[in-house]
C-alpha cells in the first residue's frame, strides 16, 4: 500500500505526509491531463457535428450537466467566460430550449441553471461516450488507482 512506503520498519499507522516527485513525473502528469482534455474535446467535436452547437456552447452545457443549479455568476467563474460571452451562449441555448433558468429571488443574476429534458437528451450521447472511456480506464487502472486519481483531480480543482 502506498501509505506504507514512508513507514519505518516496525511502525504502523504513522504515515510520512511528504511526497517527493521529480520534475519528470510532474511533467508526465501534465501531459496526461492534456491528453485527457483532448479525449473530452474529441467527444465534443463529434457532438458538434451532430448538434450544430459550437464548442463553447457544448462545454457550457457539459458544465451545467455536471454542476446543475449554479448561478450565472458561478458559471462565469467556473468557465472563465466573459459576461457578454456567457450571456450570448445562454441566449443561444435558451432559444433552442436546452437550458432552464430558475429565478432565485429578485436578483436576475441569481438564476439557477439546469438542462431541460431536450438538453439532457442532446448531451446524453456525449456523457455515455465519456463514461465508457472513463469506465474502461478505471477498470484497467484498478480500484486503488481510481481512488488516487479522484483525490488528485479533486485537489487540483479546488
Amino acid at each position: 500500500m502506498a501509505s506504507e512506503v514512508n513507514q519505518k520498519p516496525g511502525e504502523t499507522g504513522r504515515v510520512d505526509p511528504r511526497l517527493f516527485l521529480r520534475e519528470e513525473e510532474l511533467d508526465n502528469g501534465i501531459a496526461l491531463l492534456l491528453a485527457s482534455e483532448r479525449t473530452i474535446a474529441e467527444a465534443l467535436r463529434r457532438a458538434q457535428k451532430q448538434t450544430g452547437l459550437n464548442m463553447p456552447a457544448l462545454k457550457l452545457m457539459m458544465t451545467i450537466r455536471f454542476q446543475p443549479d449554479r448561478t450565472v455568476t458561478e458559471l462565469r467563474q467556473l468557465t472563465g467566460a466573459t459576461t457578454p460571452t456567457l450571456a450570448r451562449l445562454l441566449g443561444e441555448l435558451d432559444k433552442r430550449d436546452l437550458v432552464h433558468k430558475k429565478q432565485g429571488g429578485r436578483d436576475a443574476r441569481r438564476r439557477r441553471l439546469t438542462l431541460t429534458g431536450k438538453g439532457e437528451d442532446l448531451i446524453a450521447p456525449i456523457v455515455t461516450d465519456l463514461r465508457s472511456s472513463l469506465r474502461e480506464a478505471y477498470r484497467e487502472a484498478g480500484a486503488i488507482a481510481v481512488a488516487g486519481s479522484r483525490a488528485v483531480l479533486d485537489a487540483l480543482t479546488r
